[in-house]
């Protein structure tokens, strides 16, 4: 599947642009994604940063999980693969022409039939939100990191001033009434 263009408004019908109707519009599933933008959020639970991207492609992403994600955002990257829900997405940034890496080759199995085995270097999905985990018997005070209280416990949690109440009884002049 390729998607061209930039995110925005089309000026025009054949103007090289895409928004949120074309997205909504794409479905179904792809082996290979070739974008011009990289997905924002892409960098996430990385150990490579990566700060460009397109919310829409992300959006995208997210709806065909892909297993292979090329993007021309002119600077190469490589990113972790990560477990997309249905299977595993490596996602790749090609660099300028004879300036950065702008060539990748790679092998692809074709085979539906054959498990894939986790690829090294995993991460989890950098689009979904993770959820905090509580568990009862690792809490500790966020002030003092102390096991043995809470926060609300705390002896070396600050206090509270005491407000200072204004007298309420106090009477205008009638003249400022009038």
């Amino acid at each position: 599947m390729y998607l061209g263009g930039v995110e925005g408004d089309p000026t025009t019908e054949f103007s090289p642009t895409f928004n949120r109707r074309d997205i909504d519009q794409l479905s179904g599933s792809a082996d290979v994604l070739m974008t011009t933008l990289a997905p924002a959020g892409i960098g996430n639970l990385s150990a490579k940063p990566f700060d460009k991207g397109s919310p829409l492609i992300a959006q995208l992403v997210q709806k065909i999980n892909p297993r292979y994600h090329f993007a021309s955002e002119g600077v190469f990257y490589e990113r972790e693969p990560y477990d997309n829900g249905n299977g595993y997405t490596r996602f790749l940034s090609l660099g300028d022409v004879k300036e950065d890496r702008w060539y990748y080759a790679f092998k692809i199995n074709v085979n539906p039939e054959a498990a894939e085995k986790p690829p090294a270097g995993l991460t989890s999905n950098p689009f979904k939100k993770r959820e905090r985990e509580f568990n009862m018997d690792n809490r500790t005070c966020r002030i003092c990191g102390d096991p043995s209280h809470l926060s609300y416990d705390c002896p070396d949690r600050p206090r509270k001033r005491k407000r200072k109440v204004i007298n309420r009884n106090f009477d205008f002049p009638r003249i400022l009434l009038m």
